[in-house]
């Protein structure tokens, strides 16, 4: 039998369905009725026209053809599926479906909706009272619903789950949304906790569903469309409709987005101090910063006199004080006047670069490792990005420039763009989340086995659980970075999982994690290299440098070997020839 034989569309525009006469009503059962073979490849304005009907103000976004009756090998297709739900082999499944069309002459339309309305029944008694069955409430009564099949990630972060039900197919579609966790970060009231971890998702279920009602023709839904109930509990968004569609896939990712891009909210780090950033209208600023916790940071400072012109110099006077509101204040201005209006939130920015910000960093190490291919992806963090998985030494760099920490963002749709026109991969393309364990995970299953991660401050905890991916020959070279004020725990899972660990002012990276060091890279901010797999990349990079190593005998102690960058040129020295550092970070904290 033809694929198409007995499918039955209808001509729908968004005031309704074309009539013989060409007008439109409203009514379905009054509607002109198409078959398939009037169909072919044309499009529904063209076939329009053929059959004289008046179309001449409508474009192709104007009119759709919507289904009447299903065809046969979709009747087919729908019974095997529910065979198969009910725990047939796909062969017994099939050869059910075709049996059961032609005992009980499904080509007829209202046949089939009976034998499907029984075999839902049975569906539904099969699965009560089991964990299959979920109860959801809807404006009118409760309808149970029977799950079906397996949940599949269809937009981003967006899963499906499909269901049975005494009314039919249902649809769920749920996603885990943002929260900051302030309290993680900030020590502040439980109204003000309250506000900015729900401030990004207050109004979204409105949001959408007038964004829903408002687009149901341009999403290929019909007049019967319901939305059965919407809501989010314990974080996770969650929508139950009767009837679905890719584009409707695709709207509610992309109007989650543009919510969360209209309620911007991030967290960055600056001298160990956590700032809040909040969109308010056109505007973003910093509006809450912790106090400083370190009086001097040679890189900070070194990066702000590049940048930060009499701003900088501003928050630089007052860590010579104690007044902690004029410290925070002094930040809050600096992140506003140097940060924001440098560019560094602008998500128009290019992301990609090849220049070194500073000589030892992080994503200078990444890059010089994707000059010498010894590893094909990178998983770090970018503003409005997110986790991302970088490709190419360009991207790495561009995609996070002079950033000194980032661990919440918003999602923008413009450099969600750019960054795929750039070969970045967004592992939360609709949220913007920042899980590194998550980005290494999803790396894996796209086929990279040679991957670089970083991870900053408490999540550096993460080491053991990224160590674990270490299988099927995929090598994971694991960075830690933003250590100052982190837990002895955290360190401690640092010294013994991390390859590669940057101290910063960081109390314990000092009195546990440099005594285990086998090479260390700088005196000012030292980058302790914990294991030869480290080292390998390290060493990369020295030498992409122009660094020319005599002697690497890796080990732990005064025989350690420090490179240190001396008027432009690397030297090696000996842990124990190291008299002191009159230009570290402090205090330690």
């Amino acid at each position: 039998m033809a694929s198409q034989t007995g499918l039955v569309l209808l001509l729908e525009t968004k005031e309704g369905y074309f009539k013989e006469d060409g007008k439109i009503t409203k009514d379905i059962e009054e509607a002109k009725k198409i078959s398939d073979s009037e169909i072919g490849s044309k499009s529904a304005l063209a076939i329009a026209r053929e059959l004289g009907l008046t179309v001449e103000e409508l474009n192709e976004e104007d009119i759709h053809l919507s289904t009447y009756l299903p065809s046969y090998e979709s009747r087919i297709k729908e019974l095997e599926e529910v065979y198969k739900d009910m725990g047939f082999s796909p062969k017994s499944a099939y050869n059910m479906a075709i049996s059961a069309f032609n005992r009980y002459s499904l080509e007829f339309y209202d046949a089939y909706l009976i034998f499907k309305e029984e075999l839902y029944r049975e569906v539904m008694e099969f699965a009560e009272g089991t964990e299959l069955m979920v109860t959801v409430p809807t404006p009118e009564k409760k309808i149970e619903l029977c799950i079906r099949n397996k949940s599949s990630i269809v937009e981003g972060e967006l899963i499906r789950r499909p269901y049975f039900s005494e009314e039919g197919t249902a649809y769920s579609y749920q996603m885990r949304l943002k929260n900051p966790h302030v309290e993680k970060y900030f020590d502040c009231k439980e109204e003000v906790k309250e506000y900015f971890n729900h401030w990004q998702n207050q109004g979204l279920l409105d949001f959408l569903e007038k964004g829903i009602e408002a687009n149901r023709f341009s999403c290929y839904l019909s007049r019967n469309f319901k939305i059965y109930n919407m809501g989010i509990t314990d974080g996770v968004f969650s929508i139950y409709v009767n009837e679905t569609s890719s584009e409707l896939e695709k709207f509610i990712a992309t109007k989650i987005r543009e919510y969360y891009s209209i309620c911007e909210m991030h967290i960055t780090r600056m001298f160990g101090s956590y700032i809040l950033l909040q969109r308010n209208g056109s505007k973003l600023e910093a509006v809450k910063a912790t106090p400083i916790p370190i009086q001097y940071c040679p890189l900070m400072v070194k990066l702000l006199e590049e940048v930060g012109g009499e701003v900088a110099l501003t928050l630089l006077e007052t860590l010579k004080t104690e007044d902690k509101e004029l410290q925070t204040k002094a930040m809050c201005h600096l992140i506003n006047e140097v940060v924001i209006k440098g560019g560094y939130f602008d998500t128009s920015r290019p992301l990609n670069s090849c220049e070194a910000n500073v000589l030892f960093g992080a994503s200078e190490i990444m890059s010089s490792a994707f000059k010498s291919n010894l590893i094909d992806a990178a998983v770090i963090v970018s503003n409005n990005l997110g986790t991302i998985i970088t490709t190419n030494d360009s991207n790495t760099q561009g995609a996070v420039k002079r950033m000194t920490g980032l661990f919440y963002t918003s999602p923008s749709a413009d450099i969600i763009k750019t960054a795929k026109e750039a070969s970045i991969i967004p592992v939360f393309p609709v949220t913007a989340s920042i899980d590194q364990l998550e980005g290494v995970k999803r790396a894996i299953s796209l086929g990279y086995k040679k991957i670089a991660v970083s991870v900053a401050a408490s999540d550096n905890i993460l080491h053991e659980e990224l160590s674990k991916l270490e299988t099927d020959g995929v090598v994971i070279y694991k960075f830690g970075l933003c250590s100052k004020g982190i837990s002895e725990e955290v360190a401690l899972a640092m010294q013994n999982h991390a390859d590669v660990i940057w101290s910063c002012a960081s109390k314990y990276v000092k009195e546990l994690i440099e005594p285990n060091a086998i090479a260390q890279v700088g005196l000012k901010i030292p980058v302790h290299i914990m294991t030869k797999k480290g080292w390998s990349l390290v060493r990369n990079h020295l030498l992409l440098n122009g660094t020319e190593l005599s002697s690497e005998d890796l080990t732990q102690g005064e025989e350690k070997p420090v490179y240190l960058n001396e008027k432009g040129k690397i030297k090696m020295i000996k842990k124990g020839e190291i008299k002191g550092c009159l230009d570290c970070p402090h205090p330690c904290i």
